[in-house]
């Protein structure tokens, strides 16, 4: 049977894969700690030796159901359509998680949840998956999830759910890591940052969506994660990057308002271009 051994939130941003010297100078003279938060993230990682990551990805937005990428392998190069300047040819290769995978496409029938298995290695990928793996992985299998556009907050519950139940019936074991920023309401072009270090918090876009994610940081680290998502209309509000489902989908996948897995932040709560970001480990042992 298999189980899920660890859960962390992480950051994704294109900044983290920008030369160091580039990721220094827009710091003022100082690296992002979000690179070096990856090592402490991963020391977590060691410690409960899994085969299989879950990521779910805040970029990779669907349309009418839950997708997952179920391919086998993973080789190739990304360019941002985005931010092609900051993520140029960017070299990816990891094993995907295609049995896991074709686990939650039959839970998910079973549960009338609208969740697909994608199986076509050309699938368009996404960099909160290809960064995160960049820095986290060491040959363990990949399983990205998606995030449905058209979903409320009780899909991407019931869609943890269902990768819960996936992960017992097969033999992994797995992290769960979601993918994506706190608040993520962008600062406009001629937005001049108050602060010269541009990772730093006062660089975040607004001040009520910097105290609310460090009022989150909070209940994070008491693990009071029912009230957190008693109060997600706030985080949407707040523009929790993809509506939040990376959150809500892990949550889900935890068993929700009864999780009380306590948090231990990793890194520095960072600014990048207006969104708060951060990583944070939640202790499953």
């Amino acid at each position: 049977m298999g189980q899920i051994v660890g859960a962390a939130i992480v950051s994704h941003h294109p900044g983290l894969v920008q030369p160091k010297e580039v990721r220094v100078q827009r710091g003022n003279g100082r690296d992002t700690d979000l690179v070096d938060g990856f090592d402490r993230v991963r020391a977590r990682i060691d410690a409960v030796k899994p085969d299989t990551f879950v990521l779910f990805d805040t970029h990779w937005i669907t349309t009418s159901m839950h997708l997952v990428a179920g391919a086998v392998h993973y080789k190739g190069h990304y360019t941002s359509s985005e931010l092609p300047f900051s993520m140029s040819r960017f070299a990816y290769d990891y094993p995907g998680a295609p049995e896991l995978a074709r686990l939650v496409e039959e839970v998910g029938q079973e549960r009338g949840v609208r969740a697909r298995n994608v199986t076509d290695q050309t699938l368009p990928l996404q960099y909160p998956t290809i960064n995160v793996i960049h820095y986290l992985g060491r040959g363990e299998k990949m399983l990205s999830v998606g995030t449905c556009q058209t979903a409320q907050f009780k899909h991407f519950l019931q869609m943890g759910e269902v990768i819960a139940e996936a992960v017992r019936r097969s033999d992994a074991r797995v992290v769960l890591l979601a993918s994506g920023s706190m608040s993520h309401k962008f600062y406009d072009l001629d937005h001049v940052p108050p602060h010269p270090r541009l990772w730093h918090p006062d660089n975040v876009s607004d001040p009520k969506n910097r105290a609310l994610d460090l009022e989150v940081l909070g209940l994070w680290k008491e693990g009071r994660h029912d009230v957190v998502l008693d109060r997600f209309p706030e985080l949407e509000a707040a523009k929790y990057e993809g509506h939040g489902a990376h959150y809500a989908q892990m949550m889900g996948a935890l068993g929700g308002r009864a999780c009380r897995a306590c948090g231990t932040q990793l890194a520095e709560y960072e600014n990048a271009a207006g969104t708060g970001n951060v990583h944070v480990w939640f202790d499953l042992q």
